[in-house]
């Protein structure tokens, strides 16, 4: 029975190590996971809010000429997405029409993919605003997207206003909370 005493002891004390074990390990997952999502929704954002929109101009699907300074004085939004991605298409199932005209009729489709694939894109979802195909994804890095879709609310004194990877509700919001901002005269 000595014996015994000591072995369950060392048990207890052995189970109360693997507990404690546990909950560090726990913490530091957790810890590593907010870091994780930290640096993602940082790269997601590219530029801050505030900043100066960075300048493009490039050709649309339909052959117009698209420059960001057409767009000055006016509520933009671009939206990034690609044909591979089942998020995007999900947010561009709807009606589009409807999204440009929250956003005042100054939505840029930014797809980042090949011509064809973009056309075939177009189509499919029946776009009416401008589609851009960023094949060399140099509008992407001059706004660093890292991932879509990511919409980017640029204000009518051509600074970023807000960058997101919304849901279609939530993309609805962004340009409906964009379209107040952008009636008061904020910028």
């Amino acid at each position: 029975m000595d014996m015994s005493i000591p072995f369950y002891l060392s048990y207890a004390a052995l189970w109360i190590l693997v507990i404690l074990h546990s909950l560090i390990l726990l913490g530091v997952v957790r810890i590593v996971y907010q870091l994780q999502q930290t640096s993602v929704a940082a790269g997601s954002r590219g530029l801050s809010s505030g900043k100066e929109a960075p300048q493009f101009s490039a050709v649309a699907l339909s052959g117009e000429p698209i420059s960001s300074t057409d767009f000055v004085g006016r509520l933009t939004a671009l939206l990034f997405v690609s044909p591979s991605c089942p998020s995007c298409t999900a947010i561009l199932e709807d009606d589009m029409g409807y999204l440009n005209h929250k956003a005042q009729g100054n939505m840029i489709v930014i797809c980042r993919a090949g011509r064809e694939d973009c056309a075939r894109l177009a189509e499919q979802h029946r776009l009416s605003m401008p589609v851009v195909a960023d094949e060399d994804d140099q509008i992407s890095g001059l706004y660093r997207i890292s991932t879509v879709p990511t919409a980017v609310l640029i204000n009518s004194n051509n600074r970023i206003q807000s960058y997101g990877q919304p849901q279609r509700e939530e993309l609805e919001e962004m340009l409906e909370k964009a379209a107040e901002v952008g009636a008061q005269g904020v910028g």
